[in-house]
């Protein structure tokens, strides 16, 4: 018999609805009451090593994700990214990520992080952002750009959106004073999932999005501060594409 944690399951309570985001349609799922388990994830985050991530510009710590929560997660959400995602469940899946606790103030940023990003510019990588603090406001903003109109930024539109957007982080100088909110100049807000506890977001990657972090507790502590599970999924397409 193993002694490995059993993995973590969609709770049958969860409720889900599935969104499209902005004029490109670029879809959102959201599933409340995620998992059957929440408070064995967040003691896990209360025993993690937290630190400052070396190689991403996160606003706060970072600590291993629980693999037993990977391997549920993704066994679970793999049929519900064929429908909503156009996936197909038999393509290969693989899964990474962090927990997370956003704990610095806008005056402790830089420039690029008071702006909304995307993570990758692959369509095919799909983002996860699971909610696992209570009494605080906030979410996750998805926004467009306004000089270009991009809501989502690929490969193809990568260069004209680096340019662009460099220039306007460039010209704003100091005057970035604040986390990124639906008045960040340059951008505008165009959907918003709301921070609820055990709610889990599933997007893709390349959509240009922030974490709305004014008003949120942003403290190193797992039991009081903004803390979430955010994973990547990478999808093995036919031929390696």
């Amino acid at each position: 018999m193993s002694d490995a944690p059993a993995p973590f399951r969609i709770s049958p309570d969860a409720r889900m609805q599935m969104r499209r985001i902005g004029r490109e349609g670029h879809p959102l799922l959201i599933i409340d009451n995620a998992i059957t388990e929440p408070e064995r994830l967040i003691g896990a985050a209360i025993a993690a090593p937290f630190e400052r991530p070396a190689h991403t510009r996160y606003p706060g710590l970072n600590a291993p994700l629980p693999e037993y929560y990977g391997r549920g997660i993704l066994n679970a959400v793999n049929p519900l990214l064929a429908r909503g995602f156009g996936l197909p469940a038999h393509l290969r899946k693989t899964m990474f990520g962090f927990l997370a606790l956003a704990t610095q103030p806008p005056e402790d940023l830089e420039p690029i992080q008071k702006v909304p990003h995307h993570d990758s510019p692959d369509p095919f990588r799909i983002a996860m952002v699971h909610y696992l603090c209570r009494d605080m406001p906030g979410g996750t903003g998805f926004f467009r750009h306004k000089a270009t109109g991009f809501e989502g930024v690929d490969a193809r539109r990568r260069p004209d959106y680096a340019r662009l957007a460099a220039a306007e982080l460039e010209a704003a100088g100091g005057g970035l004073t604040r986390h990124v909110t639906d008045e960040t100049p340059n951008y505008e807000l165009i959907d918003f999932a709301e921070l609820k506890f055990n709610r889990l977001i599933i997007y893709r990657s390349h959509v240009l999005h922030s974490g709305l972090l004014e008003g949120a507790a942003l403290t190193d502590d797992p039991r009081t501060g903004r803390l979430t599970a955010n994973s990547f999924i990478d999808v093995a397409r036919p031929g390696g594409q």
